[in-house]
């Protein structure tokens, strides 16, 4: 499996499930690896508009893979950001299996704290945040009621490609 640690899913404070670690884990320590055959990268060109959108938001995007989505076959699907300005609790390691990199506790991590990457992780992120990334306009932010946002998924999916390739 892809997590490598003793976790559990939970409603999380900053968006939707998280993924909490049972025990406590020092810095360094492994949380997450590829494991080919149970996690798998998908290509999301000639896929249906939804199953694009549904691969975007659970998986991640690896800029040296333009045009592909990882998709975790366990639970590492749950694991989210820290909010803006906010430091990670899980960073990439320079070590990599099959492309992908390993992720590794940045510091000590308490045993039931939810597990946070890095931004660096997924290259899709900006868009994933989007809404927490870029302020409101003042008329907007004076209204109480959410804005809706209506996006193309084949539009997001060429940002996203076009994001990757260009780093």
């Amino acid at each position: 499996m892809g997590l490598q640690i003793p976790y559990r899913i939970g409603a999380s404070g900053i968006h939707g499930q998280g993924v909490f670690s049972l025990t406590p884990l020092e810095r360094g320590s492994l949380l997450w690896r590829f494991e080919p055959g149970f996690d798998r990268a998908v290509r999301l060109e000639g896929l249906p508009e939804r199953q694009c959108r549904d691969l975007l938001h659970y998986g991640y995007t690896n800029p040296r893979r333009p045009g592909w989505v990882i998709v975790c076959g366990d639970n590492a699907r749950f694991w989210n950001f820290p909010p803006p300005g906010e430091p990670a609790n899980a960073v990439l390691s320079p070590r990599t299996v099959q492309g992908e990199h390993l992720v590794i506790a940045a510091r000590r991590i308490e045993s039931g704290e939810e597990l946070l990457i890095e931004p660096a992780s997924d290259a899709d992120y900006a868009r994933k945040l989007r809404h927490l990334l870029s302020p409101l306009p003042v008329a907007a932010a004076a209204h109480s009621q959410p804005r809706r946002r209506n996006i193309s998924i084949s539009a997001t999916a060429r940002a996203t490609i076009s994001a990757s390739t260009a780093r």
